[in-house]
């Protein structure tokens, strides 16, 4: 996560990820480094550098916060659009930090230390760039997690998740900066359970289960703790499980006591729960888990909210292999916004003849060719990685 400051700004401790100014006028051979000395301070200073950019997730920030003229989120942010392939570059070297930094902030926890919420925000602030740049490269990339990394990707994964459906619902852009912190933040509560009730294999006995229900509530306090200028991370960590019937935990609230923002963090919360290896759960394919959350709206979800996250990531998310009535396998590469049922495609497996075809893009809505099923695509012997790498150049 690179941020632009001034060379008189520049501290020992910062990590140097580009020099501005030809390469030639200043004494580094290398243009990422970090500052360890006085001395290099001194040389960038003392050379034609103007600006430098920092990364904030590999050293030391400011103290304070600068002017908007020498922030600079993400280096690329002047270009406003980019590919499904470029931004799927950058989103994974955003995920790979991010990780570090939820990592830092959940362990700081666990020692018992103030929850700082600086970093936080500014990862909030380059998911929400991404997110801009291209609608779905991080979702897709951030839905493709390890059981080693469920802890702390799942909570970016609903950070990335919630931002874009907030804008979906046309909310405030203040109010989905703060649904991001959100969505990081949510299951701060499950820190304060053992490791072996986490990580266990099998089902959980009725005194487990009870424990595993009071992480909201511990959640709460840690952030209450924190003296939060907003209470929308407040409300979500303590609500993301209540349900509209009423059967959710721990209050057991009904529909109209529960925010939005809760109800988005419902959504959220299950959907990339459902499509992410964890302990006691195999992930499922997006469309499996979408209709596992679309037969329960109006019982546990709200049917507004859902609408704003099906027109978000498609009733057959980025990624889902359907089978078409021509008998072949087809994974999702876009999204035709008027008719969801009707995605764009990419062919790649032949079902009647067990073996691969030659690929073809197909926009559903302008062929002959339908949706029987959607399907697993371990099934048939492919990973989320192969798929995303055949359907990427063609993504939009």
């Amino acid at each position: 996560m690179l941020r632009r400051i001034k060379a008189e700004q520049l501290q020992v401790g910062m990590f140097v990820a580009r020099l501005g100014g030809p390469w030639i006028n200043h004494p580094f051979w290398r243009s990422r480094f970090l500052v360890t000395s006085d001395e290099q301070v001194e040389q960038i200073q003392s050379a034609s550098v103007q600006d430098v950019w920092i990364d904030i997730l590999k050293g030391r920030n400011l103290p304070t916060p600068a002017t908007p003229e020498m922030m600079e989120a993400d280096v690329g942010d002047d270009d406003p659009e980019s590919s499904f392939e470029d931004e799927l570059e950058r989103a994974r070297e955003l995920i790979k930090n991010g990780r570090v930094l939820i990592g830092t902030l959940f362990n700081d926890v666990r020692m018992g230390r103030a929850l700082e919420t600086h970093g936080a925000l500014l990862l909030v602030d380059s998911a929400s760039t991404s997110l801009s740049r291209h609608s779905q490269a991080l979702l897709a990339m951030a839905r493709l997690k390890t059981k080693d990394d469920y802890t702390y990707l799942h909570s970016f994964s609903v950070c990335a998740l919630m931002i874009a459906v907030g804008r979906n619902l046309k909310l405030p852009d203040g109010e989905v900066r703060e649904l991001g912190l959100a969505g990081l933040v949510h299951d701060l509560g499950k820190l304060t359970l053992p490791e072996s009730l986490l990580m266990k294999g099998s089902d959980l006995t009725p005194a487990e289960e009870e424990q595993m229900r009071r992480h909201p509530s511990a959640g709460y306090r840690i952030l209450n703790e924190a003296r939060l200028y907003t209470n929308i991370p407040l409300d979500v960590c303590v609500h993301h499980h209540e349900r509209v019937d009423g059967r959710g935990y721990p209050f057991g609230l009904v529909e109209h006591e529960i925010s939005v923002h809760a109800k988005i963090a419902a959504i959220c919360d299950t959907y990339d729960s459902l499509t992410s290896n964890r302990p006691r759960h195999q992930a499922w394919s997006p469309a499996r888990a979408m209709e596992y959350i679309a037969v329960r709206v109006d019982t546990l979800f709200d049917r507004r909210v859902f609408k704003a996250f099906t027109r978000t990531i498609g009733i057959y998310p980025l990624g889902t292999v359907l089978r078409l009535r021509s008998g072949r396998l087809a994974v999702v590469c876009g999204q035709n916004e008027n008719e969801l049922l009707r995605p764009r495609v990419m062919t790649f497996f032949s079902v009647t003849d067990s073996k691969p075809v030659a690929p073809e893009v197909l926009d559903l809505t302008q062929s002959e060719d339908t949706v029987i099923a959607f399907e697993d695509a371990r099934q048939w012997g492919f990973t989320d990685d192969q798929l995303m790498a055949m359907y990427a150049p063609h993504a939009k």
